[in-house]
């Protein structure tokens, strides 16, 4: 009980404290006052209920003694019987107590031995008054019975005729006294309730000023301090601290916000993509350039948990990476790749602090393609150069071969091996094919550039691809368009055309087509050669064009190679597109005449 009257107190405010107190003070006040002032009230109330008892038996005793002697008249009348007698002295006495019927009060006659009453009043024993009666004029505070009870004697010409006495319950002091006491009690809580409502008003009032005060210092509006502190001075010394206090704070402030912005723009400007993870691994701050980088929609960043925005993060290596230097407070740096683009490569650089990491990472795309290409280049250039030293002395002795066999093969005792010398021959013609595909690869041939028309090119070896494909259930078709001339070597188009064209017939199954159509596109001309065949695998895509790469039993994996080769040589842009239901390849020439001789002007 004890404990909840504590946290009770200790939720309350200084106003509403003071004013439970102030309440406290007025009820303790009350009760002493009710005590000290109780005892002295009853001993009052106790004198003032006898003497208005005595009062109202002497006024009645002075009524009777006015009678008493016609009464003794009639006492000593011979003409009435004792019932008579009697019956007109009690009828005597009534008519002057009926006018005293405040209290129980009556007269004893001793002669007679009569009690006449007011008839008004509680019923009462002849015992009861009996024990009222006493030989001398007394006032008695208290009896046995709890009653209070007076009695005064009447005389007649010296001699005791009876007594006038009074009757009274505690009861009635007790009542009486209280309806007294109430008075005052209703009036000092009445004035209490005053009090406590005037001191609340002022409390109320003081609340008031208190929250005006602190409005004017968080809005910072000095116009309104003299009223404030006019009304409270006591304020002044604290207002003066906080005036201080406030203005160091605004310094400080001033130079965080400097600082902040200062650190924003170096973020700002810095062409890496830069952002900052706290313990829950949500954004505290985000740069533009990863914004633009690595978060198409138009919302904050701030605030967010990096695993809600990208669940497809989760399990990579950046995951595992970031994990480990939040778990290892250790810095961490890797290359993966980015959440949204599934081909873009990022260099990421994890730095913990107290609060989280730091991230910084740069977009790495470019120079990993450049990377593959460079290595794709170094390769081909060593196949150009091995090919180019060993060919023309592979040849020779091919060549020497080749003429033996056929030698041998027209003479009548080999007639049994022709068919030997023939394989053997052919087996040499392919050896000499590969070589020459060796050489394509190698040689940067510039000459016979010249104007030529693209639907000119492909018309000239578009017979050859239809006989290819009838011959194998298949159709070749040429979808021309109006283009315009651009600078080309006419040899190495057709066998660029020759090798993508044969592919996609590999690849198409019967009565399958493969699309042959040269469009424009913007300021460049478009081959493109689409195919019929279930697409390319995801996991060879990244090999295609690699030399001596090839999904064929009897293929070299030159033909693409050396078809990006001549894409290469004639400035243009070779890409590919597949799907389930087949493979674009599209070589993409500039329109304008922008292919140069080695040596020699555009």
């Amino acid at each position: 009980m004890i404990f909840n009257i504590k946290n009770f107190l200790n939720k309350q405010s200084i106003i509403q404290l003071t004013l439970l107190k102030v309440i406290f003070s007025i009820f303790v006040f009350l009760i002493i006052f009710v005590f000290l002032y109780g005892q002295n009230f009853w001993e009052k109330q106790d004198l003032r209920f006898n003497y208005n008892l005595l009062l109202s038996a002497s006024n009645a005793q002075s009524e009777i003694q006015a009678q008493i002697p016609f009464i003794e008249e009639l006492k000593v009348d011979k003409k009435l019987t004792k019932d008579q007698k009697v019956s007109k002295i009690n009828g005597i006495i009534q008519s002057i107590l009926d006018i005293n019927n405040n209290n129980l009060i009556g007269y004893y006659d001793i002669d007679l031995d009569l009690i006449a009453r007011n008839q008004n009043q509680i019923d009462i024993s002849f015992n009861d008054i009996r024990s009222i009666i006493g030989s001398k004029n007394e006032l008695n505070k208290s009896s046995n019975n709890n009653k209070v009870r007076v009695n005064i004697p009447t005389y007649d010409k010296g001699k005791l005729v009876g007594y006038v006495w009074a009757y009274a319950e505690n009861t009635d002091y007790v009542f009486l006294s209280f309806y007294d006491l109430s008075e005052i009690i209703i009036l000092v809580l009445g004035l209490s309730v005053l009090i406590l409502f005037v001191i609340r008003k002022h409390f109320k009032q003081i609340e008031l000023y208190l929250d005006k005060f602190c409005n004017i210092i968080i809005n910072n509006d000095n116009s309104k301090h003299e009223h404030i502190l006019f009304k409270l001075p006591e304020l002044k010394p604290i207002l003066d601290k906080i005036s201080s206090f406030t203005e160091g704070l605004k310094q400080v402030n001033l130079e965080l916000e400097s600082s902040k912005r200062h650190i924003n723009n170096i973020m700002e400007g810095i062409s890496d993509g830069f952002y900052a993870l706290d313990c829950k691994w949500q954004f505290t701050f985000v740069n533009t350039e990863t914004q633009k980088v690595i978060w198409d929609d138009q919302s904050d960043l701030l605030g967010k948990n990096i695993w809600e925005v990208f669940p497809q993060g989760i399990g990579s290596l950046t995951y595992d990476k970031l994990q480990e230097a939040m778990v290892q407070n250790d810095s961490m740096h890797w290359e993966a790749e980015g959440f949204l683009i599934a081909d873009q490569f990022f260099e990421y650089h994890a730095y913990p602090f107290e609060e989280g990491l730091t991230v910084f990472f740069r977009d790495i795309t470019l120079v990993k393609r450049q990377q593959q290409e460079f290595a794709r280049l170094e390769r081909l250039n060593l196949i150009g150069q091995l090919a180019a030293g060993i060919s023309h002395e592979i040849r020779n002795p091919l060549t020497t071969v080749k003429g033996f066999l056929q030698m041998f093969g027209s003479r009548s005792k080999y007639e049994q091996d022709k068919e030997y010398m023939d394989l053997m021959v052919s087996e040499i013609d392919r050896a000499n094919e590969i070589i020459t595909d060796f050489l394509s690869l190698a040689k940067a041939n510039l000459d016979n550039i010249k104007p030529n028309n693209l639907n000119a090119v492909i018309n000239k070896v578009f017979p050859m691809l239809q006989a290819d494909a009838f011959n194998n259930n298949k159709e070749v078709i040429f979808e021309p368009n109006i283009l315009p001339d651009i600078l080309i070597n006419e040899n190495e188009i057709k066998q660029l055309i020759l090798n993508l064209v044969r592919n996609g017939l590999e690849v198409t199954p019967e009565n399958g087509r493969v699309i042959i159509n040269a469009y424009i596109q913007g300021d460049r001309v478009v081959l493109a050669i689409k195919d019929n065949g279930n697409g390319i695998p995801e996991e060879i895509q990244e090999k295609i064009g690699t030399p001596f790469f090839t999904t064929k039993e009897s293929g070299t994996g030159l033909g693409l190679a050396i078809s990006i080769g001549i894409a290469q040589r004639h400035k243009a842009t070779f890409e590919f597109k597949t799907g389930a239901n087949g493979t674009v390849f599209y070589t993409i020439f500039p329109a304008q005449p922008s292919i140069c001789l080695e040596n020699g002007p555009c």
